[in-house]
C-alpha cells in the first residue's frame, strides 16, 4: 500500500529532517565549529545584528523546529473524524515546518566559515524570496474561488486546485451568507468542522459531507452551482 506525500512528509521526512538537524547543530556546538556569540537575527540589509551564547543556540533551533512538527501530530490526532480540515491545517503547519527549516539551516550554515558572528551575513536571495512568499501567498488565498461540480467537487483558486471531494461525500448543498467575521478573517479559514474560502462578504454555497464536515465556498453564482449540485447528487 502506497503512502500519500503527506503521511510520508509526517511521520518520515519532517521527524527525520529534525532529528538529523538538531543532532548536527549540537555536534557544530559541542565542535565549537560556531562562533560564539551566535548570531539569531539579520537586518534588512543581512547583516547580523543580534546574538546569543552558543551554548544557548540549540535552545532556540529546537523548539523553532519542534513546536510546528507537535502541531502537525497533535491535529491529526485530534482532527481524525474530521480528514479535510485535518489535512488542511497539517499542510499549512508542514509550509510552516520547512521554512523555518530552510531559514534555520541557512542561518547556521552562513556562521560556519565566521570566526565572530557579527561578520555573518545573511544570504538576501533567501531574505528577498520570504519578503515575496508573504504577499504572495495573500494574493493567492484571497482570490476568489470557483467552483467545478462533476464526479467531485473542485474548488480552485487563481486556476488552481486547492480541494477535490468526491460528490458522493456530499449530502446537502445550500446557499447562506458568507462573512469574514463568522470565519475569523478572510482568505482560507477553519471555523470549527467548516472549512471556508471567504474571499469578500457575500453569497455562497455550503456543502455538507458524510464526514461531518462542511466547505463553504463565496460564489458570485450561488443559485446556479446549487441547481448543478443537487442535479449531481440527485443522479
Amino acid at each position: 500500500m502506497k503512502l500519500k506525500l503527506s503521511a510520508v512528509n509526517r511521520v518520515a521526512l519532517t521527524p527525520g529532517s529534525l532529528i538529523v538537524f538538531v543532532a548536527w547543530v549540537y555536534l557544530l556546538i559541542s565542535s565549537e565549529a560556531l562562533p560564539d556569540p551566535v548570531a539569531v537575527h539579520w537586518g534588512i540589509t543581512g547583516q547580523a545584528d543580534g546574538f546569543i551564547e552558543r551554548e544557548s543556540y540549540l535552545q532556540v533551533v529546537a523548539p523553532a523546529l519542534l513546536i510546528p512538527w507537535g502541531l502537525q501530530v497533535t491535529f491529526f490526532v485530534l482532527k481524525r473524524r474530521s480528514p479535510i480540515i485535518r489535512d488542511f491545517i497539517a499542510g499549512i503547519l508542514s509550509i510552516v515546518y520547512w521554512l523555518l527549516f530552510l531559514i534555520l539551516f541557512f542561518a547556521t550554515t552562513t556562521q560556519l566559515s565566521e570566526s565572530t558572528a557579527s561578520q555573518s551575513t545573511y544570504p538576501l536571495g533567501l531574505l528577498g524570496a520570504l519578503f515575496v512568499l508573504i504577499p504572495l501567498a495573500l494574493w493567492f488565498t484571497l482570490a476568489n474561488p470557483s467552483i467545478e461540480l462533476g464526479k467531485s467537487l473542485v474548488v480552485r483558486l487563481r486556476g488552481i486546485k486547492v480541494l477535490v471531494i468526491p460528490m458522493d461525500a456530499v449530502l446537502a448543498v445550500e446557499t447562506t451568507q458568507l462573512s469574514p467575521w463568522n470565519y475569523g478573517g478572510l482568505g482560507i479559514r477553519v471555523s470549527g468542522n467548516t472549512l471556508a474560502f471567504v474571499p469578500s462578504k457575500g453569497e455562497g454555497v455550503v456543502f455538507s459531507l458524510e464526514s461531518g464536515e462542511k466547505i463553504a465556498v463565496r460564489s458570485e453564482t450561488a443559485g446556479v452551482v446549487i441547481a448543478r449540485a443537487q442535479e449531481v447528487i440527485a443522479s
